[in-house]
């Protein structure tokens, strides 16, 4: 309870946890046994017979021990982030939903493939929906993850760029905390970034594009109207919190 309450969070990210130890357990397992990628990966064999391989290819990676560590880092930021604004329901329908579904994007775009970063993108598509409303819910630290996720992302389409635009990002961060601080409205350009990145990358073909759009095309989908708190005796401002939950 003390760890949750300095991080800043509301509640204990139980299924991150899960699908994390799920995803790493599988992962060490592609390591140490020969043929556990090919045999679990995205191929056109999953259009042919090898259906499994539309959810297992989540489990697995295929950018080594460097992409593997930054995926599960990933997952663990942005999906503690995405669980204390969603339900534990939604967050498995954003992260399986538009993972799995993304999967049928790779077959055309990229045939041959691996890894949970499509499913962090759908994460990162409701966490920037909640960051546009202002939700109070969000840990103080979303901002700068929502941020280097979408420098990674770039990453993925031009590898040369991807340490600038990660230093960019988190420059930006420390900026719009700065302007946050001083009471200057930044939520919303922040939240701009994810889909920007999105059609940026799938303008490119590349399979991260459809999931950071999917990601924040099922948001919205499920969203409804924000219910404000009625205003204080003392003439306060109303706070309204996102119900994507």
């Amino acid at each position: 309870m003390m760890i949750t309450e300095r991080a800043g969070l509301r509640r204990f990210p139980v299924v991150t946890v899960v699908v994390f130890a799920a995803t790493a357990a599988v992962n060490l397992l592609q390591f140490a046994v020969h043929g556990v990628l090919a045999g679990l990966e995205r191929t056109p064999a999953g259009l042919h017979g090898d259906w499994w391989r539309s959810v297992t290819s989540l489990f697995v990676q295929d950018g080594g021990v460097a992409g593997t560590v930054s995926n599960l880092l990933f997952l663990l930021l942005m999906g503690t982030v995405a669980e204390q604004v969603l339900s534990r329901s939604r967050w498995l329908i954003q992260y399986f939903g538009v993972g799995v579904a993304c999967e049928f994007v790779g077959y055309a775009w990229q045939p041959t493939g691996g890894g949970n970063s499509i499913a962090i993108c759908a994460l990162a598509g409701a966490v920037a929906l909640t960051l546009w409303r202002d939700d109070p819910r969000l840990p103080d630290w979303a901002t700068l993850v929502l941020l280097l996720w979408c420098g990674a992302m770039i990453g993925t389409l031009w590898s040369a760029a991807s340490a600038p635009a990660i230093v960019a990002c988190v420059a930006a961060s420390a900026l719009i905390r700065v302007g946050k601080e001083r009471g200057i409205a930044v939520h919303r350009p922040t939240a701009l970034a994810v889909p920007l990145v999105g059609a940026v990358l799938a303008v490119a073909q590349n399979i991260h594009g459809a999931a950071l759009l999917l990601g924040c095309a099922l948001a919205l989908l499920v969203a409804r109207d924000r219910q404000p708190i009625s205003q204080t005796a003392t003439g306060s401002h109303s706070i309204e919190r996102s119900s994507v939950a």
